[in-house]
């Protein structure tokens, strides 16, 4: 057996931390202090340091606020550098909390909305500050309700069978480079109909958009956005709309008519389309039509004989009059790689584990994550990290061995304090020297 021997040296396993949260200082803070303000004004940690902390914990592998000890004292380390800790982190999540919304239905159900305008505007202004979006070009946007499992006292039960919130989450595809970034989060109650109120959050995001000079080219949403109000207001503020209709009894009794089905490979599934004109909103969706596609069902032994019944329908609602149908369902089909971002958000930045008791903290909280989401995704542009086999797409676990995951310890020598990385790899040298 190899003989141990414990060394009581100050040594953070988790070198590469100090290389993020140098850039998260230089790029983000300023932002994040000017846009919610000084949290104190002589001892105590802002707001920007509140989220820093909340960083370096999903980037040294933590899931939960508390595993934010377990890397705490090792960054601590570094000269004039402090952690707050897990309940500073929390308080401060409290206090950046807002007022729920509470809204009643037509039948008389009440629901209630955490908007977090304050936190939202912020989401928009770090990714303009940051260069992620630039005011001015076109965005494809997407946006989806996300159904999460909270086992809190306000949860509410959702129709998959399980108690939890609601968000609604919008997303901003960069259409030169394919980027993405979160621009918007409203949590809501669990049992909130998807297409109750829509309109006021996509609204909300709209405007946080437009107020920062960015621009929308398609807005991709499935069927629960197919709705009067939601179709009105995209078409005001959108160049195209990509919404999945729902099948009618209008729908069906027009696609049971003659229609010139087109031949058409999409995805390498062979299939038909065609197009039908749109009319199911009058004035409201006014030069729009239905793309539809058909795919002939698996056969059974007991098939039914009816032409309609031998096709599954999908159709897809667009002002695009332009494009050919192939284009507009392969365009739409985009929209489904955005489920990535949403099971990052949920199984590296923490949204698996809310903190907090109430819905609107919570709703504080993913916003929070948000932030540090997109701040991970600019990280990974930077060119000096192609050296370690990542790029924009690379899973924080891959980034946390590759990269993070490196000893170091901090020394003296000739009154300057100097970080030591224990490591065989060259590129660290080049990317601590680049940016100090």
């Amino acid at each position: 057996m190899a003989k141990v021997v414990i060394k009581s040296e100050k040594i953070m396993p988790y070198g590469g931390i100090y290389f993020a949260i140098g850039q998260f200082k230089r790029h983000f803070a300023g932002e994040i202090d000017r846009h919610l303000g000084l949290r104190c004004r002589l001892v105590g940690y802002q707001y920007s340091e509140i989220v820093m902390a909340m960083m370096c914990n999903f980037l040294c592998g933590g899931d939960r606020t508390e595993d934010l000890y377990n890397c705490r004292e090792g960054i601590g380390y570094a000269p004039g550098l402090g952690l707050c800790s897990p309940d500073t982190v929390l308080r401060g999540i409290a206090e950046l909390t807002e007022a729920d919304t509470v809204y009643s239905s037509a039948s008389g159900g009440t629901y209630r909305f955490n908007t977090a305008e304050r936190l939202n505007g912020l989401l928009v202004r770090l990714a303009v500050r940051s260069g992620q979006l630039v005011p001015g070009r076109e965005y494809d946007l997407d946006f989806d309700h996300e159904f999460g499992k909270a086992e809190k006292w306000d949860a509410k039960w959702t129709y998959k069978g399980m108690r939890g919130y609601s968000p609604g989450i919008a997303i901003l595809t960069d259409v030169i480079t394919g980027d993405e970034v979160i621009v918007g989060v409203e949590n809501r109650d669990g049992n909130t109909p998807v297409k109750f109120r829509q309109q006021d959050t996509l609204l909300r995001i709209i405007f946080n958009l437009a107020e920062q000079g960015i621009r929308i080219r398609y807005a991709r949403m499935d069927c629960g956005s197919y709705s009067r109000e939601v179709v009105r207001l995209l078409l005001e503020h959108c160049r195209h709309i990509l919404i999945r209709a729902e099948m009618s009894a209008a729908l069906r009794e027009e696609l049971e008519r003659p229609q010139v089905w087109r031949r058409a490979e999409v995805g390498g599934i062979a299939t038909e389309t065609t197009s039908v004109p749109f009319t199911a909103f009058g004035h409201d969706a006014p030069n729009c039509r239905l793309v539809v596609q058909r795919t002939p069902k698996p056969r059974g032994p007991e098939q039914d004989i009816f032409e309609f019944d031998r096709y599954t329908y999908r159709a897809i609602l667009t002002n695009n009059n332009q494009s050919s149908e192939r284009s507009v369902i392969e365009r739409y089909n985009k929209r489904g790689a955005k489920e990535r971002d949403i099971d990052q958000l949920n199984n590296d930045f923490g949204w698996h584990y809310l903190p907090k008791s109430e819905m609107g903290q919570n709703a504080a909280f993913m916003l929070l994550s948000a932030i540090i989401f997109n701040f991970y995704r600019w990280l990974l542009k930077d060119k000096a990290l192609r050296g370690f086999g990542v790029n924009t797409r690379t899973r924080l676990k891959a980034f946390l061995n590759r990269f993070i995951a490196v000893p170091a310890k901090w020394t003296t020598s000739g009154r300057q304090r100097i970080l030591n990385l224990y490591t065989h790899n060259r590129q660290y040298q080049a990317v601590f020297t680049q940016y100090g």
